[in-house]
């Protein structure tokens, strides 16, 4: 019976059990696994003692790795022999496969040794290959140093070479023994190839929402890192165990290495696979099978980590190469589409249709925005919004008795929103981001192509990045936000997700308000001035005093102004760390810009 088994062994390596019809192995995931690879093989596979093993690597790995790899393998009793290949997709060839089967057949190897595969996906994929087809299949042991390698093509038995009309035309499902990630293997990563396994992690998040897509761990973050490997793998065991071949894994691939072959390769695999999932997710709304705030973060997450997800090929060039793809069926070609968030399909889908999707963004210059307010004239907004692309961005006040009549013919293609209607217009909107929703104030409005109308809350990453800006610790914290309106939502709902101990809401006429904040003098850590109190031309207001406070740490205003609010200085007088609103301003502003040129 085909099953999973998650297992916690000792020093800290997670263990996933896979059951296949073809064969059972495990995946290890851990640290400094790599200078004991030898005990670890002979204590997963007893009886591969004494056997030969073939290391297949490529030249940057090599340097690194083989060495501790060479002699962990002797000492546990292995003969191991080593072929180096350069980096790069061209060394995925049939040259190279059959200078691979003659080095084993010199080492007179025996369908009782070994191949060991030690790199990247491009090396799992040629040994792997290699030890599916020599003698009719020998075992194989993958030992991946990427993330990409570690969370997608180590697992599961896909193994092939490239020919001159594709990648991956020539291959087969071959399953290894054993899998032994080192994630200490990835501090040596490049940007690209990290961003490359981003690609891959962000559409295993789509698959499966018990990998959340917003909570993805940075490289530096080890320990999260290891559970954001172990959950990836995880799922990719799931869909493997429910279908061998793997089928729904293909979401994003499709289109995926048709960009990546139109590159001639420049493209890391990762990268044309983001642009293909970015693609493949634009289709999905336009056809109206996706909603956009599902496009949108899943857009706002590639972009986090770093893809760039604007395709630069037409579709006409695509279709030429999707028209040989294995997958193709007549005039139709079974396609992974998402949903929503968790919930893909295979949609047997026409090519026709998909050659007339056009893989461009909306020209910006054709898309009419601004601002939405209630006093505007000292706003930066248009100044920001300049830099930022080559759309219309205009300054609009609208009196509160107008607002409603306003939204009810809205004019615009986007716009942002301030003060006081936040809350206000979330009525409008037909489609929330998970944000608004949670929060109840909107800041980022997106007419799409059928007339409904998009809202979003960039204000919450702007907020987080004053947070970052600072090095401040929240967590735990003593919190006061002054003022109750949409900007206090926001901040409110950042500091619950951070983990802050407790958080009092003042404002003029609440529980807590500015009569009695002397309850708050030696408890208060961290002040949060979220009203308007001290914006430009009233630079002499404050909200409070903060002579009175005695344990406070950091004092952040959302006010941007020309010159320091009053706040900002007397918090600087006092020693005590502070930042203004134009952090936030130009990171929501800078997603709000994002957000605009995603419009379907």
């Amino acid at each position: 019976m085909n099953s999973i088994k998650n297992i916690n062994s000792k020093e800290s390596i997670r263990k996933i059990k896979i059951d296949v019809k073809s064969k059972s192995y495990d995946v290890l995931i851990g640290r400094d696994l790599l200078a004991n690879i030898g005990q670890i093989i002979l204590d997963n596979i007893p009886n591969s003692k004494g056997a030969n093993l073939c290391i297949v690597t490529d030249r940057n790995v090599d340097s690194l790795y083989s060495d501790q790899v060479m002699e962990s393998l002797t000492k546990a009793g292995y003969k191991p022999t080593k072929y180096i290949i350069e980096p790069g997709e061209a060394s995925k060839d049939l040259a190279n496969y059959q200078a691979i089967i003659d080095h084993m057949s010199e080492a007179e190897m025996t369908r009782q040794d070994m191949v060991l595969a030690l790199g990247g996906g491009l090396v799992g994929d040629l040994a792997g290959f290699c030890a599916a087809t020599y003698q009719r299949g020998i075992g194989l042991v993958q030992v991946p140093t990427s993330l990409l390698a570690m969370i997608d093509s180590s697992v599961g038995g896909k193994t092939a070479i490239n020919t001159g009309h594709g990648k991956n035309q020539i291959g087969t499902f071959y399953q290894p023994d054993l899998v032994v990630c080192d994630i200490e293997s990835l501090k040596s990563l490049g940007d690209l190839d990290w961003s490359s396994g981003m690609g891959e992690m962000l559409k295993y998040a789509v698959l499966d929402k018990s990998l959340d897509i917003e909570k993805i761990a940075s490289r530096s973050d080890l320990g999260a890192l290891i559970e954001n490997i172990y959950k990836a793998i995880s799922i990719k065991a799931k869909y493997v165990l429910a279908d061998e071949f793997d089928k729904a894994l293909n979401l994003g691939h499709t289109l995926g290495h048709a960009i990546e072959k139109l590159s001639d390769y420049k493209l890391r695999h990762g990268q044309a696979v983001a642009i293909g999932l970015n693609l493949i997710s634009r289709y999905a709304v336009a056809r109206g099978m996706m909603k956009f705030s599902d496009l949108i973060t899943i857009s706002m997450a590639l972009d986090k980590a770093g893809l760039d997800i604007n395709c630069p090929y037409d579709m006409d060039q695509l279709i030429d190469l999707i028209r040989v793809d294995k997958k193709r069926q007549g005039d139709k070609i079974n396609l992974i589409i998402p949903r929503t968030l968790g919930d893909c399909q295979i949609v047997e889908t026409d090519i026709d249709d998909l050659a007339s999707f056009d893989t461009r963004p909306m020209n910006t210059r054709d898309i009419r925005s601004g601002l939405l307010g209630e006093k505007l004239s000292h706003s930066k907004s248009p100044e920001l919004h300049a830099r930022l692309g080559d759309y219309d961005y205009q300054l609009y006040e609208i009196g509160r008795d107008k607002i409603d009549s306003y939204m009810e013919n809205y004019p615009l293609d986007c716009s942002n929103v301030t003060i006081p209607y936040k809350q206000t217009l979330v009525k409008y909107c037909d489609d929330l981001s998970h944000r608004v929703q949670s929060i109840g104030s909107v800041n980022t409005i997106v007419r799409l192509g059928d007339g409904s109308l998009y809202g979003d809350n960039t204000d919450y990453y702007g907020f987080s990045k004053m947070i970052e800006a600072l090095g401040l610790e929240v967590k735990g914290k003593y919190v006061l936000i002054l003022g109750s309106g949409g900007a206090s939502l926001t901040v409110k709902a950042y500091m619950e997700d951070m983990g802050a101990g407790t958080i009092v809401t003042i404002s003029r006429r609440g529980q807590d308000n500015y009569d009695n904040l002397d309850r708050h003098y030696e408890k208060a850590h961290i002040i949060v001035n979220a009203t308007p109190i001290g914006m430009y031309p009233h630079l002499d207001e404050a909200p409070l005093d903060l002579r009175g406070f005695k344990s406070l740490e950091a004092v952040l205003d959302l006010i941007y102004n020309p010159e320091e609010t009053r706040l900002i200085s007397q918090a600087k007088a006092m020693g005590i760390a502070s930042i203004n609103g134009m952090t936030m301003l130009e990171e929501q502003a800078r997603l709000a810009s994002f957000i605009f040129k995603q419009k379907i």
